[in-house]
Parts: C-alpha cells; sequence; structure tokens
C-alpha cells in the first residue's frame, strides 16, 4: 500500500493525515444504518483527531475529535457543542480505514504478533496511545483486507474491497474503493468511496467551550 511520497522514505506512517468522500449507508445515529446522500471523513492518525461529516435527509451531523476533546459542529469548524460520548466511537472508526489500523500495529512495535489464519496472514497489536486491540488480516497482495477493533465489550469490523490507484497519480498510495463497518457483529456502514487523498491539510482546533473527555 505504501508508495514513495515525494522523495519521503516507504512507510505507512508516511501518510499521516487522509481524507475521502463516500455515499452509502452508514448509522448516523450510531447505531441503525441509513442511506445517506454523502459521508465525508478527515483523519489525522499522529493526533489522533478526526472530523466526521454526514449528510442525510437534508441534516448535516458533524462530529469531530482532536485527542482527549469530541464535539459536535453546526458547520465545519463552526459553533461546537461537547460531545464526550462520541470521541471514543469515532477514534475506532479511525482504525476502521486501512492506514488506521496499519498505525496500530505499527505503534505496538515490538508487542505486535504475526499469525497465520487460514492461509492467510493475521497482524496484531494494540498501540499504547489508545489501548484499541486491532486485527488486520491481509490479502494475496499484503493489503488490509478486514480489521477487527476491540474497545472493551464493543468489537469493531471492517472489510475493504477494490483498491484503486485512480483516485490519485498511481505512483502515491491506494484506497479501497468499497468499505463496509460493523458494530458488535450488526452492520454499521456499507460505503462506497467516491474521492480520496493522501496527507491533505486537515485541522481539528479545540474550541473553547470544549473539555477533555474523562478517562
Amino acid at each position: 500500500m505504501a508508495r514513495s511520497h515525494f522523495g519521503s522514505p516507504l512507510g505507512i506512517k508516511a501518510v499521516m493525515t487522509i481524507m475521502f468522500t463516500a455515499e452509502g449507508t452508514f448509522a448516523a445515529d450510531w447505531k441503525n444504518p441509513r442511506p445517506i446522500e454523502k459521508l465525508d471523513f478527515h483523519v489525522h492518525y499522529g493526533l489522533p483527531g478526526a472530523r466526521l461529516m454526514v449528510r442525510s435527509g437534508g441534516s448535516l451531523d458533524i462530529v469531530a475529535l482532536n485527542d482527549e476533546y469530541a464535539w459536535k459542529e453546526v458547520s465545519e469548524g463552526g459553533a461546537a457543542t461537547p460531545a464526550p460520548t462520541r470521541g471514543r466511537e469515532l477514534l475506532a472508526l479511525t482504525k476502521l480505514t486501512p492506514f488506521g489500523a496499519l498505525w496500530s500495529v505499527a505503534e505496538a512495535e515490538g508487542h505486535a504478533k504475526v499469525s497465520q489464519v487460514g492461509g492467510k496472514t493475521v497482524l496484531r497489536g494494540t498501540s499504547p496511545y489508545d489501548g484499541l486491540d486491532v486485527s488486520i488480516t491481509l490479502d494475496a497482495y499484503k493489503r488490509p483486507q478486514s480489521v477487527t477493533v476491540v474497545d472493551g465489550k464493543t468489537t469493531y469490523g471492517a472489510t475493504f474491497a477494490d483498491y484503486r490507484d485512480d483516485f490519485e497519480p498511481n505512483y502515491l498510495f491506494i484506497f479501497p474503493k468499497r468499505l463496509t463497518w460493523t458494530k458488535n457483529g450488526r452492520p454499521y456502514a456499507d460505503l462506497t468511496v467516491t474521492a480520496y487523498k493522501t496527507n491533505p491539510y486537515v485541522v481539528f482546533p479545540v474550541p473553547a467551550n470544549v473539555k477533555p473527555v474523562s478517562k
């Protein structure tokens, strides 16, 4: 998946940020998936930070994360209200992307494990920065095919299909056209990606009225 990026060393952590746009179904109420008009997901793996924007039924729902802070926005970067219960789940969703999952294994360093399950390679690791247990099954091309993320009693899953090199110039990075997500075995999202960018400029300034999420 990782290619040379403007002369930088080849490696997964060369991907610091991503953004993608998708359509399909998503659990906009954080429980039950329904058809959506558009989903935009901006992620900064290093912070970590994210902004998830979902338009459905004529309304726009936005939730953002910056490390230990989480909030809802009226518009992108606009008026905010604290949303402490959404932060952890939004963090888990960043792992339901190929690069996010691999970041966890990379951060696990010497504690990461490699095994063979059903003839496929499985990578497993827990980042010391967030405590999320991440398992990645690789496909025949050594790309993430599926991911399992365990956070306490909650288990998230993802599958990736149809990796494409036409979202960006094909000397950069590839990204799957199809993503499906689950939560505790139930459907969470079925997305078709319509646009993707590697290492875009994304920012998540913490609003003054937002306090840290209690740990």
